[in-house]
């Protein structure tokens, strides 16, 4: 496949609003947005999607649940904390 093809494979239409909303914005918009921040069409889209992606998706891999009772037991014994009271503190992690 050449890098034109690709390209192209890669990409998708953006359609603008005829007026501002809640999902949505218009041309006058994106007019205002690429002055106010010197950002291209394709960069303020890219902005935007980024922004989505950081707050919906996971920044990591999903874990494999819970710790085993060895897992917090070994964790205890390697602890810097482990000679502090029980008593001492007032919130656990697990």
């Amino acid at each position: 496949m050449n890098l034109n093809a690709e390209n192209k494979a890669n990409s998708f239409l953006f359609r603008l609003r005829s007026k501002d909303t809640p999902t949505g914005v218009s041309a006058v918009t994106l007019d205002k947005l690429m002055q106010e921040t010197g950002l291209s069409k394709t960069e303020l889209t890219h902005l935007a999607l980024r922004n989505l992606a950081n707050e919906y998706l996971p920044y990591y891999e999903p874990d494999d649940g819970p710790l085993t009772d060895a897992q917090i037991q070994r964790i205890n014994e390697v602890s810097k904390a482990a000679d502090i009271p029980e008593e001492s503190f007032t919130e656990k992690l697990f």
